[in-house]
C-alpha cells in the first residue's frame, strides 16, 4: 500500500492505515521498533512489546520468554556447564 510522506515538526513522517493500527492494536503515543533491511532496503515497522505494565512483567512478554527458554533450553544448559 503507498502512502504520502508528511511533515510533522522538522521531520517527515508516514502515517498507518487504521486496519494496520487495529490489527496491531497500537495507540497514541507507543513505541515501534523502525529498522531498514540491510538487503532489499525495505523499512521495517514492528509494535514494540511492553515489557512492563503497572509495574508487572506483561503477559505477552512472559510468553515470550517461557517460548524463548523452552526452544533453546539444550543450548542454556550446555552453557551452564
Amino acid at each position: 500500500m503507498k502512502r504520502k510522506l508528511v511533515q510533522a515538526g522538522s521531520s517527515l513522517a508516514v502515517t498507518l492505515p487504521a486496519e494496520v493500527v487495529h490489527e496491531f492494536r497500537l495507540s497514541k503515543g507507543q513505541e515501534v521498533d523502525v529498522t531498514v533491511h540491510p538487503v532489499t532496503g525495505a523499512v521495517i515497522v514492528r509494535p514494540g512489546i511492553r515489557l512492563f505494565e503497572d509495574g508487572e512483567v506483561t503477559p505477552v512478554f512472559s510468553r515470550k520468554v517461557k517460548g524463548l527458554l523452552g526452544r533453546r533450553a539444550r543450548l542454556f544448559q550446555r552453557l551452564a556447564r
